[in-house]
């Protein structure tokens, strides 16, 4: 009875409606970066597509940055709306645009470097990385803009460019790679995506920009801050890690067809994520407001529940089908593993809804990043011991989320 009455009230709430349009609209801009994967990997084979995988994955990571300036701006625009100061919202805009661009710089002068050694160990050419490398630019200063539509609450117009980025980044990517660029090709498309769409953003958020401008900072590195940036960069590895340590244990050919199965899951983590960003700035804002924010989490567990549930029975029940309709039968030989991987990544989504809760509501602090230290270090470990098989290496995967969500819940409670 409970269940159904908190399936009744979900279905009155802003987190649904927030939520219904991000998870219609993201998952449109999931079909064409589906599509672009699908292409990539018919285009280029299990080999180069391998390669891609794993650059893939390192951007990935470059939108740690993404997720946890996104989160940062958000959260902090949503104050502003509170106290009714809008213009503050336009210094504070400008501000972190220049502030992200200079922090871009450094890094990317810094990943070039790094490189050097990558190279050798992942055997990718330099300059492919270093290519790689300028998607870094996109994921500090893409997000301030993205992240004041998310805090305005602006899901459609926020869903409608996530449409665009990945509408420009497969069809760029596919135009570089039957000109023959290959990998370098798909990952032009990447950086272009990011740099269309920032510059189409801006006209949805005029009504920040076209105020008299008020000077607003926030101290970048700040306790607040690093905590936001650890916890999101340890989302990010913890789900794109799998690919960058397949390729470590297993062939070409191999890692190539995980990457497929690895893709597939990822639609359960990335559909829960349109749930988990309305619910950031509602919570944010119940939260600033002196509101009980309990009832916002309870509804969008259950929400990510629905969705994951309905996927992963998808994936129990017609794996062959599903592999075959997205990526062809050239994959179908790991099709066994793809239940393990969706329960993973299920997890994972849990665990994502449950610290973006803990960020909205002040209450996720810098003495948390242990933990997810050890649930880190527990999924590397678990890579190491059950690596024999591409079939234990889905499994320890499986295992190692499901003791990083329960372990947060219990750990990071309070």
């Amino acid at each position: 009875m409970e269940i159904i009455k908190n399936l009744k009230e979900l279905k009155k709430s802003e987190l649904v409606s927030g939520s219904l349009v991000l998870l219609i609209l993201f998952n449109i801009g999931n079909v064409f970066s589906y599509l672009f994967q699908v292409s990539m990997a018919r285009m280029l084979g299990p080999v180069d597509y391998g390669t891609l995988a794993v650059l893939t994955s390192i951007i990935y990571i470059f939108t740690v940055p993404t997720m946890s300036i996104q989160t940062i701006v958000s959260k902090h625009t949503t104050g502003i709306l509170v106290k009714k100061e809008l213009g503050k919202i336009k210094g504070f805009f400008r501000y972190m645009i220049k502030r992200m661009f200079l922090i871009a710089f450094i890094i990317f002068v810094i990943f070039s470097i790094v490189s050097i050694y990558l190279s050798k160990t992942l055997n990718i050419p330099i300059g492919l990385l270093t290519l790689t490398g300028f998607f870094i630019f996109g994921a500090f200063i893409y997000p301030v803009a993205t992240g004041v539509l998310q805090g305005m609450k602006k899901f459609n117009a926020w869903g409608c460019n996530s449409i665009l980025n990945s509408f420009v980044k497969l069809v760029f990517a596919i135009l570089f790679v039957l000109i023959g660029f290959k990998v370098y090709g798909a990952v032009l498309g990447f950086i272009l995506g990011t740099l269309i769409s920032f510059f189409i953003i801006i006209p949805y958020i005029r009504r920040a920009i076209y105020v008299k401008e008020i000077d607003e900072k926030i101290k970048i590195f700040s306790k607040e801050t690093i905590a936001t940036f650890l916890a999101m960069l340890f989302i990010v590895i913890i789900y794109s890690s799998d690919i960058i340590f397949a390729r470590m244990f297993f062939s070409s050919d191999i890692v190539g067809k995980y990457a497929v199965i690895s893709m597939i899951g990822k639609i359960i983590l990335f559909g829960a994520m349109g749930i988990g960003n309305a619910m950031f700035p509602i919570s944010s804002e119940k939260f600033e407001s002196g509101n009980k924010t309990r009832g916002v989490i309870k509804k969008a567990f259950i929400a990510t529940l629905v969705w994951c549930g309905g996927l992963v029975l998808g994936f129990l029940i017609f794996p062959e089908l599903v592999i075959k309709i997205l990526f062809g039968t050239q994959y179908l030989s790991l099709q066994n593993i793809l239940i393990y991987i969706g329960i993973a990544f299920s997890f994972i989504s849990f665990f994502n809804i449950f610290i973006l809760y803990k960020i909205s509501n002040n209450k996720f602090k810098l003495k948390h990043i242990f933990y997810l230290i050890i649930f880190l270090s527990i999924q590397v470990v678990f890579f190491y011991i059950f690596h024999k098989s591409i079939e234990s290496f889905s499994l320890g995967f499986m295992f190692s989320t499901i003791i990083t969500f329960i372990g947060s819940l219990i750990l990071i409670r309070k």
